[in-house]
């Protein structure tokens, strides 16, 4: 299998099975429960139908068949998840990560023996004396890094939770890291406000990476990046930026709602509209499904003339006080520095994704990912892979 098939396996993905596990369906994906959400492996795992180890080992076998997209694995994973497991054992469990398989891109630092590149452009690794401040409160919440994909193919993280080479990813770029890989494979993708997540570790020679370049969850439901961002959020020394955010990280996870769309008010950016017809249609739809759930819509327009596309935006928010901006993900919506950005599955056209994004004021995580859940539940989008399983479901 080539690179280019790899790709067209991702971008024909789907999770019908992720969102049946996580209302508790006992139907999974193709790929059983590896194309599961985290609330149906921690189900099982409590059930003692499943262990870490087995599910990370799992997870590796799937690689070695289908995982041209990274480029290297952590040879500690098993041996973390069989602590995570001695940990449950013993009831200690540490949050919904506990025991979670994740991979990371290669320019996030680690401390072990995989190798970080800094810049795509760096013909070769460094070995990290140390985690990045991100990964570091990951593994406290008991996630399992498996591997690393490959910065210089932005899409690799995305095409690796598509096809269920692992429960999360999380990638660490510019130029719309989170929102571009979501859209192209079906997945959820959270672009947080700058200074809500350390990027002490992340890229640009491993100290602290740029501004427009945050990290950023991607996961094939809404349920599962909200439990990642609230994992690794959280104040930095050497991220002097993350101390606008003391105080504001919250369990995201446990503030899901499915009537989280109830009385919000929507600006409607249309901009972006005109370039497809039929995704034209597929985010009209999606419209008229936010307003179903009880949002109110409102065309809207970006001051033009506006150099800042940050400030237009925080300007239209303000003004009109809207909860948040819509439009089709990677399709007119300004690309803001300083705000957060959902994106989340609202379709397909010939077969090819499409990823309605939400973008609100900075700090607004936890709104913007009520209302991506509220959607989500009312129209599960995402369509589990259409391929042979290459391993088994893990029994007891």
């Amino acid at each position: 299998m080539d690179r280019m098939d790899f790709v067209r396996i991702g971008l024909a993905a789907g999770a019908q099975g992720a969102i049946e596990a996580q209302l508790g369906a006992p139907r999974f994906g193709t790929g059983g429960i590896l194309d599961a959400g985290l609330r149906a492996q921690q189900a099982m795992m409590a059930a003692g139908k499943l262990t870490a180890h087995s599910l990370t080992s799992q997870y590796l076998a799937r690689i070695r068949t289908l995982g041209q997209a990274i480029i290297e694995i952590n040879s500690a994973a098993l041996k973390i998840a069989l602590d995570m497991d001695r940990e449950r054992h013993l009831r200690r469990l540490r949050g919904p990560l506990h025991g979670i398989p994740v991979l990371l891109q290669d320019n996030i630092a680690t401390a072990d023996r995989m190798r970080t590149t800094p810049q795509p452009s760096a013909p070769a690794g460094v070995h990290a004396l140390r985690d990045a401040h991100l990964v570091a409160r990951l593994r406290a919440a008991g996630a399992v890094v498996i591997g690393k994909t490959n910065t210089a193919n932005g899409a690799g993280n995305g095409a690796a939770v598509a096809v269920g080479l692992a429960t999360l990813a999380l990638g660490a770029e510019a130029d719309d890291n989170c929102a571009v890989p979501a859209a192209m494979h079906g997945l959820v993708g959270v672009k947080p406000t700058p200074g809500l997540v350390s990027r002490s570790g992340v890229g640009v020679g491993v100290g602290v990476g740029a501004a427009d370049g945050m990290p950023g969850p991607l996961a094939r439901c809404v349920a599962d990046a909200a439990a990642m961002l609230a994992a690794m959020s959280g104040v930095d020394a050497e991220d002097e930026a993350t101390e606008a955010a003391a105080g504001r990280s919250s369990d995201y996870y446990a503030q899901l709602d499915a009537d989280g769309l109830r009385g919000v008010r929507i600006g409607v950016l249309r901009n972006g509209f005109g370039v497809c017809a039929e995704r034209d249609m597929v985010i009209e739809k999606a419209l008229f499904d936010l307003a179903a759930q009880g949002a109110v819509l409102f065309d809207a327009e970006l001051r033009a003339g506006t150099p800042d596309s940050a400030a237009a935006v925080e300007e239209l928010l303000r003004a009109q006080h809207f909860g948040a901006l819509v439009g089709a993900s990677g399709g007119g919506l300004p690309s803001s520095a300083r705000h957060p950005h959902v994106t989340v599955p609202a379709g397909y056209v010939q077969d090819q994704p499409v990823g309605l994004a939400l973008v609100g004021p900075a700090f607004g995580e936890a709104a913007l990912l009520r209302m991506a859940y509220a959607y989500e539940q009312a129209t599960l989008h995402r369509r589990s892979p259409q391929m042979p399983a290459s391993v088994s479901l893990a029994r007891a």
